[in-house]
């Protein structure tokens, strides 16, 4: 090769590389800005109660990253019961004040209130808890306050 050729494949070769550290360093941040959502949720079950016209059983796994909390809700005409699993939830309802569960430990929400705060209570570790809903078949689990369902 002569000297000229020498003086672009070298160019070239260096504007390849930089231009997959480019691409590589995109594709970083991209899967970083695609991580794991703040709440993961897992429909374990759903059961139309026969017996008792309209209503179905709703049993969710919800999954939270460390201080994720979710707006302020309802659960409109459902019966909602938590048990969390793993780590801790801060939970609020209506004007009551606020609790803190642990790991074994339960509660219930009656059907319209205000769910206030509902968020996982550690900066550095997830929160799970399994959600068990007697709820009205044609209503969604959840609408956040200020939405129309």
């Amino acid at each position: 090769m002569s000297v000229s050729a020498h003086q672009f494949i070298r160019p070239a070769v260096v504007l390849v590389g930089l231009g997959a550290l480019a691409v590589a360093f995109h594709l970083g941040s991209v899967a970083a800005q695609q991580q794991m959502p703040a709440t993961k949720v897992t429909q374990l079950m759903k059961q139309t109660l026969a017996d008792v016209p309209g209503r179905e059983v709703r049993i969710t796994l919800l999954d939270l990253m460390p201080g994720h909390a979710s707006p302020p809700h309802r659960h409109p005409i459902h019966h909602v019961f938590g048990y969390i699993v793993d780590g801790t939830y801060e939970w609020k309802i209506g004007d009551g004040p606020a609790k803190t569960f642990k790991p074994g430990e339960a509660f219930y929400e009656p059907p319209g209130v205000l769910h206030a705060v509902s968020r996982n209570a550690s900066a550095d570790a997830r929160a799970k808890l399994v959600v068990f809903m007697v709820a009205d078949a044609k209503q969604p689990s959840t609408v956040v306050e200020g939405e129309k369902k």
